[in-house]
């Protein structure tokens, strides 16, 4: 069985290439912001808070939605450094790990967390996040999953003998399993929970696939050269295996509950 990752590896693992992980990163689907915009509490005047931020993909979709501001809960000093660069008034960045330290109880019409809240333990910061929404407000969390539904000998041939993030300690990523996760929502007494499976194809080359498997976590913790030698060698499979282009399908689940009252 793979090692796993120590959930600490998530608050420095990302910021040690901004640039590539900006670029290599997926976009999420304008239906999750549209869906949060309908049912969610996105609305212009919102006060929001955003756990694990990274380069801010969804923070911006935030702000652009007519937040009234976005306070940015990043663990990763080199992350929140690139989040203050924006010199956006209404984005407050506090670099520190979501949990009891975080203030404003009973502040928030919408909380949200990004392709992040795996690397939380599910109890307590849910316990935290109805600490800090207000009476009836709002908590979303989805993912953009990278593995390919069925078989997927590239990502395979990419963790093989990895250590694995606590997205994949399972036989299935940790957003698939839908139970777990609404089991967690309905524990921490959050009601009205809703469940959401989106799913796109995305063009892609072999360079693209790279630059996206570079951002991983337990790629990231390897020695330069033998992280650039397994990224070169799936780079490789990709081209033999699927051509100069060709589509991945993206699954993206997304949840949503509600804070009692």
């Amino acid at each position: 069985m793979s090692k796993a990752l120590d959930r600490a590896v998530g608050t420095t693992a990302f910021g040690a290439d901004v640039a590539g992980y900006a670029a290599g990163r997926l976009d999420y689907p304008g239906e999750v912001f549209a869906f949060l915009s309908e049912r969610g509490g996105l609305a212009p005047g919102a006060s929001i808070l955003e756990i694990g931020p990274g380069t801010g993909q969804a923070t911006r979709e935030l702000l652009d939605a007519g937040a009234a501001h976005v306070v940015a809960v990043e663990p990763d000093p080199e992350l929140s450094a690139h989040l203050r660069q924006w010199g956006e008034a209404r984005l407050k960045v506090a670099n520190m790990p979501f949990g009891p330290a975080v203030p404003g109880d009973g502040s928030f019409d919408l909380i949200i967390a990004a392709t992040a809240f795996h690397w939380l333990e599910a109890g307590p910061a849910l316990g935290d996040v109805r600490r800090l929404l207000k009476p009836g407000g709002h908590f979303a969390m989805w993912w953009n999953v990278f593995s390919e539904p069925g078989e997927d000998p590239l990502f395979d041939a990419l963790f093989d003998g990895l250590a694995r993030p606590p997205s994949m300690l399972s036989d299935q990523h940790y957003s698939l399993d839908a139970d777990a996760r609404t089991a967690d929502l309905a524990a921490a007494g959050l009601t009205a929970i809703e469940h959401v499976m989106l799913e796109r194809r995305i063009a892609m080359t072999p360079a693209s696939l790279r630059a996206l498997f570079a951002t991983f976590s337990a790629v990231r913790q390897l020695p330069q050269e033998q992280r650039e030698a397994r990224l070169g060698a799936v780079e490789a499979q990709a081209l033999r295996e699927r051509g100069e282009r060709f589509e991945r399908v993206f699954q993206t689940p997304l949840y949503i509950a509600q804070s009692p009252g």
